[in-house]
């Protein structure tokens, strides 16, 4: 009986110290929600016809995507290739604690931007590209354009990303969707 009632007191103490920090914190509260949000609508294209899977070569997740042109492009991708490409990347979700608005743009190099986005597939420090943009570059081939949805974990994770004056500009837990397009593949 004496050993049940100190069983208690440390499982209390435990839960405690593990959710105390984020009661009463807005912004996590806000972040817990978001975070729910986005993998509820990433299930939803799990379960739609129109998306295929693609599992990231490292288990941390998978990635869904749909082919929306086919490239007539012969040459494989690798990690060690030079890709340039045209893409734009928008939310999925709302989330009104950063003024963000589910199908908002959040970055964007298009045709009419001028010259394509150029980087190094496997090369994180040439444009930082995240992780599901390189699984799902070394499936694509030049010419094709596809619509791709990228989980948390393959994108900038739990963390949020910043921009130059210190503010949210992608929040963590995203998931984000893109339009990739490849344009010129050089290895």
């Amino acid at each position: 009986m004496e050993m049940k009632k100190y069983g208690y007191y440390i499982i209390t103490a435990v839960m405690a110290l593990t959710f105390a920090p984020s009661c009463g914190d807005d912004e996590v509260d806000h972040l817990d929600a978001w975070m729910l949000d986005n993998q509820q609508v990433l299930n939803s294209i799990k379960s739609n016809p129109e998306y295929r899977e693609l599992k990231s070569p490292g288990n941390e997740g998978s990635i869904y995507y749909r082919v929306l042109n086919k490239g007539a492009g012969k040459d494989s991708i690798y990690y060690t290739s030079t890709v340039s490409c045209y893409y734009k990347g928008w939310f999925v979700a709302d989330y009104p604690y950063y003024s963000i608005t589910k199908n908002q743009v959040f970055d964007k190099k298009q045709f009419d931007d001028g010259s394509p986005f150029s980087l190094i597939v496997g090369s994180v420090s040439t444009g930082g590209v995240i992780g599901g943009w390189r699984t799902v570059l070394q499936h694509m081939v030049e010419g094709d354009k596809w619509e791709v949805w990228v989980p948390y974990q393959l994108a900038y994770g739990r963390e949020s990303l910043k921009d130059s004056s210190g503010n949210v500009s992608i929040p963590g837990y995203s998931t984000l969707a893109f339009e990739i397009e490849v344009v010129k593949v050089k290895q």
